[in-house]
């Protein structure tokens, strides 16, 4: 960028005298405009050089001294004036003025016309366009061969920050660093380092779209400033690529050099991550085969699995997540490239989960099920409801998409582990049918009852029938007592005396009864099988 005092270089400038406002001369300028309007604030812009006669502040310091306001606001260049026409000398006011504000205000002799001043002035900011133009093509060829030769991401950043001459960093979309120049290795720029991980952590949208950051502070060194820019990925969100000081670029670097650069290093990200692709699909493949039974060796499954995360003797816990609108089969009609889109966001989204929380947890993904199994120390006590807090959180910041989980009981081997999968699945589509969504459900082991529901009415019904014969289903009131004596029997473990006091009759009322019903039955009351059967018989009733 060239400044006001860069264009004394040129023969008309050299014969210009700056009235007011040297301290302003740094002032950058991209464009020329004349104008001899009032009005000529409204068609000024950051950065503009106004060239003029001064006719439309003929007589009026004040008009004069609004406009310098206005222009100081906007962050205009400066003044170029030709005095002699319009005004004698430049008003005391309006220098007071341009001083105060730096903003330079420079006299053009009478010999020159402001067209040709205009001409000369734009020629030379665009021959510096061109310049800069022609280092971004530059920098994107010498970018692009070094993609084309597999140079690392580290070392495409290493290069930026040297073409640059600016420390430069690349950060993930969550705000972490891949890369870094040699800048940053330096012990001296450890504290600015971390003030900008911070910055961009607190301002992580801002930064992913591209965006500014002043001041940097730090003790004994200049004040910095750094400037973001996007970097596209495969991933959702942008990756970004970090700049220090990159509005004081030393010529002739601009922004585009950057953002040509930024190009390569997007195309090379999204290269690795094509590769992480694969992996992530090797690492699917050995979840299943491990699943499905096809790798059973507790040799093999730490030694396949060590390689993803999987450590040896530690509890396991299986947390199965679905999208619940992938359930809603009505309310999920996408087309299939979106459904990918989504599965891929969502997949994204837990692995940052994954990475922001303390527990040690691999995920993987299995038909429409995203799979996590965390790992713990068997001695931690807290595990249940650290997952359960954990889950929670991750619920809490993914309501645009919400999701529900199925978290198996733990278990203690990795030979293990498909149980604790089969448990998470059962518990999630258990979840299912008792919630709507967005549910956290925990193995629970099936009582004899939930058990007992799973056997079609038919069955259980034959089955009561062949158990308890007459007494089934009673309809006298005799068997409706010789029924309601044998299960107070069966409830107090065979015991007589504790039966008669119960129903407040005799003892031998009590073993008359329990003859009659193992004649009825044609079964022993001593037999353990026998009395089993009675049992599940009597459970089966009260569901029915």
């Amino acid at each position: 960028m060239k400044t006001v005092n860069d264009l004394f270089i040129l023969d008309t400038l050299k014969a210009c005298k700056i009235l007011a406002g040297h301290q302003g001369l740094d002032r950058t300028v991209t464009f020329v405009n004349i104008s001899d309007t009032p009005d000529v604030n409204l068609f000024l812009e950051k950065h503009h050089l106004l060239l003029t006669t001064g006719y439309g502040f003929k007589d009026n310091s004040k008009r004069f001294c609004q406009l310098i306001e206005e222009m100081n606001n906007k962050s205009c260049a400066g003044i170029i004036i030709k005095l002699k026409r319009f005004h004698n000398e430049l008003p005391e006011d309006v220098k007071l003025l341009a001083d105060d504000l730096s903003l330079p205000i420079i006299e053009l002799p009478l010999d020159f016309t402001l067209g040709e001043v205009s001409q000369q002035i734009l020629n030379y900011l665009n021959n510096d366009k061109a310049e800069e133009l022609f280092y971004a093509i530059h920098v994107h060829q010498k970018f692009s061969e070094m993609m084309m030769k597999e140079y690392s991401v580290s070392s495409l950043v290493e290069q930026l920050g040297y073409f640059l001459d600016r420390p430069s960093m690349l950060l993930n979309h969550r705000g972490e660093p891949l890369a870094l120049s040699q800048d940053f290795r330096r012990d001296s720029m450890k504290e600015l380092k971390e003030m900008i991980l911070n910055k961009v952590g607190d301002h992580l949208e801002e930064a992913r779209s591209g965006t500014s950051f002043e001041p940097f502070i730090v003790k004994n060194q200049p004040e910095r400033s750094i400037t973001t820019f996007p970097v596209v990925t495969k991933h959702q969100t942008a990756s970004i690529l970090v700049i220090v000081d990159a509005a004081k670029l030393p010529y002739p670097a601009s922004k585009l050099a950057i953002e040509q650069a930024s190009n390569v290093i997007s195309f090379t990200l999204i290269k690795e991550q094509a590769i992480q692709e694969n992996a992530k699909q090797f690492k699917n493949n050995f979840f299943a085969d491990l699943i499905d039974g096809r790798i059973t060796s507790e040799e093999e499954i730490s030694s396949v699995g060590g390689y993803y995360g999987l450590e040896k003797d530690r509890h396991y816990f299986c947390v199965a997540c679905q999208l619940d609108a992938e359930n809603d089969i009505n309310g999920y009609a996408i087309q299939e490239d979106e459904r990918s889109k989504l599965h891929n966001a969502v997949y994204d989204f837990l692995e940052d989960e994954l990475a922001q929380t303390e527990i040690n947890g691999i995920l993987f993904t299995k038909e429409k099920y995203y799979v996590m199994l965390l790992q713990f120390p068997k001695n931690h006590s807290e595990a249940k409801n650290r997952i359960s807090a954990f889950l929670k959180r991750v619920q809490e910041n993914s309501l645009d998409n919400p999701l529900s989980f199925g978290v198996s009981s733990h278990v203690q081997s990795v030979n293990n582990i498909p149980t604790a999968y089969t448990e998470a699945i059962d518990t999630i589509k258990h979840g299912y049918e008792i919630n709507k969504g967005l549910f956290i459900q925990h193995y629970k082991i099936k009582e004899m009852k939930e058990l007992l529901l799973m056997i079609p009415n038919k069955h259980l019904k034959e089955f009561c029938e062949n158990t308890l014969r007459e007494l089934a289903f009673p309809k006298s009131k005799e068997d409706f007592e010789l029924l309601k004596t044998l299960e107070i029997f069966l409830n107090v473990q065979g015991e007589i005396s504790e039966t008669a006091r119960k129903m407040f009759i005799h003892r031998n009322t009590v073993k008359y009864r329990i003859n009659k019903c193992e004649s009825m039955m044609d079964c022993s009351l001593q037999d353990p099988e026998d009395t089993l059967r009675i049992r599940v018989a009597l459970l089966i009733m009260s569901l029915l």
